[in-house]
């Protein structure tokens, strides 16, 4: 055998050993860092459904809950958010019902939008149906789409210690609303949409999820 062809073994064993006893580790580095990405982003992406105000982000969070433990979201909606099927005519409410498609379901705008939505999914069944086809293309302009956006505020509170308890329970107990608000707003609310507490109505709309926070018997509202 040539020494050339003898080297040119010899370089190819060292070539494989080396990846054989190098690759475990980039594996085994590529897996921690996919872990450690897959749970920062399953972290963001448990609060992103919650979270809809500008002033609150999971860094926001995180750092708060280093100060004062565990935080918790609330939200004030003053006005709803509009969408098209909100503005259903006349016309199409009765298409709507020719077609054996539930109307009260979707004018309810206490539904979520989603749901909302879902009995106008039987839209494509009547493709090929002659008569109501052309009912179906008409109403199939209808998807959901946000026309106002809510006007809605959000606020991270603290959980309220035993010394807070003491303090705001027998206001709330005894009917002293304004007291109670005050205190509970100024000792609880620690971030979010600050500036939307001088609006009367956002504020008065904190007060009544602050008083449950303090109640025994009711749970935490949003976890954040």
């Amino acid at each position: 055998m040539k020494l050339k062809t003898i080297f040119g073994l010899i370089a190819l064993l060292v070539t494989i050993v080396t990846v054989q006893a190098i690759e475990p580790v980039h594996i085994e580095f590529a897996a921690e860092k996919a872990s450690q990405l897959m749970h920062d982003h399953a972290y963001v992406a448990m609060l992103t459904p919650l979270i809809v105000s500008a002033k609150i982000t999971p860094e926001i969070i995180k750092d708060l809950q280093l100060k004062f433990g565990k935080i918790k979201i609330i939200t004030v909606v003053v006005e709803a958010a509009i969408y098209d099927i909100d503005e259903l005519t006349r016309v199409d409410k009765a298409n709507l019902r020719i077609l054996g498609i539930d109307v009260d379901i979707i004018c309810n705008a206490e539904l979520d939008i989603k749901d909302r939505l879902k009995p106008l999914e039987i839209l494509a069944d009547f493709r090929d149906d002659k008569e109501k086809s052309k009912i179906a293309v008409s109403l199939s302009k209808y998807s959901g789409k946000e026309i106002e956006k809510a006007e809605q505020y959000q606020f991270l509170v603290k959980r309220p210690d035993r010394s807070l308890i003491r303090m705001l329970l027998p206001l709330a107990e005894k009917g002293k609303v304004d007291e109670f608000a005050e205190k509970a707003v100024k000792n609880l609310v620690v971030g979010g949409d600050m500036e939307a507490l001088e609006d009367g109505i956002v504020f008065m709309g904190v007060i009544p999820k602050l008083r449950q926070m303090i109640s025994p018997a009711r749970s935490f509202l949003s976890k954040a």
